[in-house]
């Protein structure tokens, strides 16, 4: 039962990137261009995409019944996209929270390979 409930929560939260990435790259086409520079607009784009790109590699990696490595991934598309969010935002209003937000991409991009490259590794030793 334990792990049907585990397995819900991943592809879940894989599923909720995938709609965070549409929502957000529709929100950003359509809402927030001439509102960000170039660099801003850019940069929204990226997260949205690897929001996107994450969700539907962790789902059909996750169906492959490999699930190694793959809630690094998770957390490190999460960490990865939402703190490009927030350091653009940060960068239109100012907020100040670049300082704390800024080392949170770079860490979440670190996980997604680790997470992947696990991931690799132990795909088709399974037995």
């Amino acid at each position: 039962m334990k792990e049907r409930a585990t397995a819900l929560m991943h592809i879940r939260s894989a599923g909720f990137l995938m709609v965070l990435g549409i929502v957000a790259g529709a929100f950003g086409a359509h809402a927030l261009e001439g509102v960000l520079d170039e660099r801003g607009m850019a940069s929204f784009e990226t997260a949205s995409r690897y929001a996107l790109l994450m969700g539907a590699a962790l789902t059909g990696a996750w169906a492959t019944g490999e699930h190694r490595g793959l809630a690094w991934v998770q957390c490190g598309a999460w960490l990865f996209s939402v703190s490009i969010f927030v350091l653009v935002a940060d960068r239109y209003w100012s907020w100040g929270y670049s300082d704390v937000w800024g080392p949170v991409t770079p860490l979440g991009g670190i996980l997604m390979i680790v997470g992947w490259l696990l991931w690799m590794i132990r795909f088709g030793k399974r037995g």
